[in-house]
């Protein structure tokens, strides 16, 4: 949490934020930058170990704070597999994206501002392919079109966050060696 809060400090709604699986995405993002692939400097990452330990709390918390857009990107997931380092992550991480996405809807974001990509360690070119094409949309939607749905949405998202938060257990009382409460 304190590293999205810290990415989306300032000018959030123009930024992508982009949570990147440590085997596969990241290394795709990677392998972008040593190839000098040319894509915009509008993203910025976290590196996480798996695309399914992503937390829906993390997503809304991203949108809570302002950004422009969120991208979830793991290892490749296909008809015929999956390219997980464990297992089934991935599929975790599109069942999750869809919950997300409807959650989202609920609220009142607009769809284009949440994606799930699969990006393998050899795909650097996919990955800048999928940043200009999310730069484009997030241009195309405008800042004062994110500044203002962010807005009118903040108060539902921090309800929905305040669902997902663990209740608190109720707090145990102390004794003394008298026996008597604290």
């Amino acid at each position: 949490m304190d590293q999205i809060a810290a990415i989306l400090r300032e000018n959030p709604e123009d930024k992508i934020l982009a949570f990147t699986c440590n085997w596969c995405s990241y290394a795709g993002a990677d392998l972008a930058g040593i190839s000098r692939y040319d894509y915009p400097t509008t993203v910025r990452g976290i590196r996480v170990m798996c695309s399914g330990r992503i937390s829906v709390k993390f997503i809304l918390e991203a949108f809570r704070l302002g950004a422009g857009m969120v991208l979830l990107s793991g290892c490749r997931l296909t008809e015929t597999g999956s390219d997980c380092h464990y297992i089934s992550g991935n599929v975790w991480a599109e069942k999750r994206a869809r919950r997300i996405e409807g959650m989202l809807e609920r609220v009142g974001i607009d769809k284009r501002r949440f994606r799930l990509e699969w990006v393998s360690a050899a795909e650097g070119d996919k990955w800048a392919d999928i940043i200009r094409a999310m730069t484009k949309q997030l241009k195309e939607m405008g800042h004062e079109h994110i500044v203002t749905e962010n807005k009118r949405v903040r108060p539902a998202l921090e309800e929905q966050i305040a669902k997902l938060a663990p209740k608190a257990a109720p707090a145990a009382q102390v004794r003394s060696s008298k026996g008597v409460d604290e």
